[in-house]
């Protein structure tokens, strides 16, 4: 091993020391496992490559409330005043979504009613294919949507908070995914020594655009050396702020500082969010959303996009953008404690040779291709990604793309990651793909993750929960070991794509695979080590390891 993956393997503690998936302050409840009076909906046999609701569920499960009177019933552990839907109603005739309320009862009593919204789900096309059309032309996909509220009746533990679809709620149906729960924080002060947005005429309580009274301040805080300070309110953003060099950003809080995108972009990075270059920035404590946008295209503007260096970006919540973090030839980087929720593309992409990045404790949910990814490919004839770490991150329910894709470059670490739920393709990728060429993969751990009910049948594929694909180079001194797999849909881990793989396995465990342990196919090229692999439940006919390759060799240690 070279000398840095042996300094990133002493530096960090092992699994037994740290938990998996994001530690979140809110309670996530799939629907599926309350008490209701409604359907209750769960993907039966193995998913095919026509994409169902309950296959892009959490949890492969959902409940519907189609009739007057259908309910269903959330116990409550903590306080919360604050709560999170993943919910599907139906979309309009002709496409584009539109809105219905549903009602919530607190221990039998009536409270609100909320609106839910199909506007940015139900996009249509092909089965197999990312179909982005808002015209209900062709097959739907993307059916889950999430929307956020502060309750109008706070609960606490014991309570019982009810959907309840009354009279009054309208939409044939309420699909119901889950709920998060959560008692938000108060808002933050303003830090000493910073200058207020409002100061330079933003105005976080009416409908007018912000945009340049927030440039004018960065400006002016740039010029003098102090932060920005974004107050509780929402603001409208019609142009992308572009930070050059140190500045710190701060709102008062994910629950509480929001920055809406209003106005469609002409470029890749679109006109929302932050563009960052130069060594220094540091953004903090926001909610980002583009509510211009409503299917994916180059226009969609980006949350982060942009080139720096010694850049932080902490407690930052994005939802309806292109992606979350499209990060290109960056280095010393940390995305910490973020939410990303319903993106039209990735999730976090490290891409074009970004190197000494840290993201962890982010939750990655509903997205519309990879959730977590170093990409490091090799087009743009940027250097090899380096020593980048994805730990502690839960990435769930992804649409498109795989819910983390380790593809290219040396060094890096994966560990302790919740990855779960993924209705076509593998909840884990090593994918080394033509479609974009990258640096082969080398010297690189991934370890302690749990890998949850994954894999999909995406062209037919039968994609293993852990998919690792050698198609355009090679994939060498890999270790893959610790981790959990736990009903894969068909394989826990396939191997395929024909050039050299070299990759150690150890102390992996499988149980209750649909079809195989491990499953190589015809084309594989080179060798593995397996070493005290644990694999149970399989079914009559499944092999632990099901070798169909004769340019494999597999070398199996107790």
């Amino acid at each position: 091993m070279k000398p840095i993956l042996i300094h990133l393997c002493l530096a960090l503690p092992l699994l037994a020391d740290q938990p998996v998936g994001a530690k979140v302050p809110f309670v996530t409840l799939e629907a599926e496992t309350q008490k209701t009076t409604g359907n209750v909906v769960l993907m039966k046999g193995k998913p095919s490559d026509v994409v169902t609701p309950e296959m892009e569920a959490s949890g492969r499960g959902y409940v519907e409330l189609s009739a007057t009177g259908h309910a269903l019933a959330f116990p409550i552990t903590s306080p919360a005043d604050t709560i999170v839907v993943r919910h599907c109603i139906p979309d309009s005739a002709e496409g584009g979504g539109k809105e219905a309320t549903i009602s919530l009862f607190v221990n039998n009593q009536f409270t609100e009613e909320i609106t839910l919204s199909s506007r940015h789900n139900w996009l249509y096309g092909k089965a197999g294919e990312n179909g982005q059309s808002n015209s209900p032309d062709v097959g739907p996909h993307v059916f889950w949507e999430e929307s956020r509220y502060f309750l109008k009746h706070p609960v606490k533990a014991g309570d019982r908070l009810d959907f309840r679809k009354r009279e009054s709620d309208a939409a044939v149906f309420y699909r119901i995914d889950l709920v998060d729960l959560e008692q938000a924080p108060a808002p933050l002060g303003q830090p000493a020594d910073s200058l207020s947005v409002v100061e330079f005429g933003a105005n976080g309580t009416d409908d007018k655009d912000d945009a340049d009274a927030i440039i004018a301040c960065i400006k002016a805080a740039q010029e003098q050396n102090k932060a920005v300070w974004i107050p509780a309110g929402k603001y409208h953003q019609s142009k992308r702020f572009n930070l050059d060099g140190p500045v710190t950003i701060r709102g008062a809080g994910m629950w509480h500082t929001e920055i809406l995108g209003t106005t469609l972009g002409t470029d890749f990075a679109g006109n929302m969010g932050f563009a960052l270059k130069g060594d220094g920035a540091k953004i903090s404590d926001l909610y980002l959303e583009c509510i211009a946008q409503t299917k994916r295209d180059k226009s969609n503007g980006k949350a982060f996009t942009g080139q720096p260096t010694n850049w932080t970006v902490e407690n930052v919540w994005m939802t309806h953008t292109q992606t979350g973090f499209w990060i290109s030839a960056a280095d010393k980087g940390i995305v910490r404690n973020c939410r990303v929720r319903f993106t039209y593309a990735d999730g976090i992409n490290l891409n074009r040779g970004t190197s000494n990045t840290i993201v962890e404790n982010c939750h990655v949910r509903g997205c519309g291709d990879d959730g977590l990814a170093i990409l490091s490919e090799t087009e743009r004839k940027d250097p090899p990604a380096k020593n980048n770490i994805l730990r502690n991150n839960t990435s769930n329910a992804i649409w498109w793309g795989h819910n983390l894709d380790l593809a290219g470059g040396s060094g890096h670490l994966v560990e302790n990651n919740l990855l779960a739920d993924n209705p076509l393709m593998g909840v884990f990728t090593i994918n080394m793909t033509g479609a974009y060429p990258n640096h082969p993969l080398s010297d690189s751990i991934v370890r302690g993750n749990s890998l949850v009910r994954g894999g999909g049948n995406y062209v037919k594929q039968k994609r293993g929960a852990a998919w690792i694909f050698a198609g355009s180079t090679t994939i060498t001194n890999v270790v893959f070991e610790n981790n959990r797999i736990s009903q894969p849909m068909f394989s826990g881990i396939q191997l395929t794509g024909k050039h050299e793989q070299k990759m150690t396995f150890t102390d992996n465990s499988i149980s209750d695979p649909g079809e195989n342990g491990v499953a190589i196919t015809d084309s594989v090229t080179g060798s593995g080590e397996f070493i005290r692999n644990k694999i149970t439940g399989l079914p009559e006919g499944g092999n632990a390891i099901l070798n169909r390759s004769s340019s494999y060799t597999v070398t199996e240690k107790k």
